[in-house]
């Protein structure tokens, strides 16, 4: 585990595998796909505006949330192509694909901030993922070297208040366990917070030295159930937070429901967005 100092405390990347974790998780992801992850993909490809015939790269493509939308709006005669670190991401959005008889579509298995294609793209879009990035700026960088000039980076990110109070209960519940991660700030939380408003995401994003940017405010409350809540800590980068022991994960497990429980069932998430769009000089 890598750490740097913030003032809030240390900033830990985590020493385990995002893409193993992801793809333990894939199950439980995807039982969020038809409240979240699907709703917000549909936003950020039109946000993007992509036309038919042209290529577009969706960076850490998940289960096709993005994927399959844009193969859509391109058409037969344009591409995309989706990289992933989890294989089993990666298998839930081939199957999807293979349902919608599309053809004009790739999926690679690998790290995008260090991927490199065989071509450059008119759109790369990056569905509530840049704050894994470690670094963030330079993860973000290499996406826009993958955009031909004029090309456009379309994403989305958390509004600062987003995700709570489910955040501050897993982390709350997996201290427990594991006490280290007391006054730790995970590293995609101290990304989110650099991105959390629109006028800091703007700015981060001229700062690439990209132009037109718009950032748009999306609102989303959503309710969910505690055994909701948990699929999401168990299908998510929340995982990553759990101990490595089943017996300490099924006590994480009890404490966490127990505390969304005495919030009272359903409980509110805030799951408010930004989405930017930006085109590259």
């Amino acid at each position: 585990m890598s750490t740097t100092t913030h003032s809030k405390g240390t900033i830990s990347m985590s020493a385990r595998d995002p893409g193993l974790a992801f793809t333990d998780g894939a199950l439980q992801f995807e039982s969020w796909s038809e409240t979240l992850w699907d709703p917000a993909a549909r936003t950020v490809v039109q946000q993007a505006d992509l036309q038919p015939g042209e290529t577009v790269l969706d960076a850490c493509c998940g289960s096709g949330a993005v994927t399959v939308p844009a193969a859509q709006a391109v058409g037969p005669e344009g591409s995309v192509d989706g990289v992933d670190l989890s294989s089993g991401l990666l298998a839930l959005a081939g199957k999807k694909l293979a349902a919608e008889r599309i053809l004009n579509s790739t999926l690679t298995h690998a790290d995008v901030t260090q991927w490199r294609g065989h071509r450059t793209y008119d759109a790369v879009l990056c569905s509530y993922s840049v704050f894994f990035f470690a670094p963030m700026d330079e993860g973000v960088d290499h996406l826009v070297s993958l955009l031909r000039p004029g090309g456009r980076l379309v994403l989305n990110t958390w509004v600062a208040g987003a995700l709570s109070p489910l955040a501050e209960l897993i982390l709350q519940a997996a201290v427990i366990e594991r006490p280290r991660l007391a006054n730790v700030v995970p590293l995609a939380n101290h990304n989110m917070e650099m991105i959390s408003s629109a006028e800091l995401l703007s700015n981060w994003l001229e700062q690439r030295g990209l132009n037109s940017v718009r950032v748009s405010t999306h609102p989303l409350q959503l309710s969910v159930s505690a055994e909701m809540a948990w699929a999401l800590v168990m299908g998510s980068g929340w995982r990553t937070l759990l101990p490595r022991d089943p017996e300490a994960i099924a006590r994480v497990r009890q404490n966490f429901i127990s505390s969304v429980l005495q919030l009272g069932e359903p409980v509110a998430f805030n799951s408010d967005t930004l989405v930017a769009t930006a085109i590259k000089p």
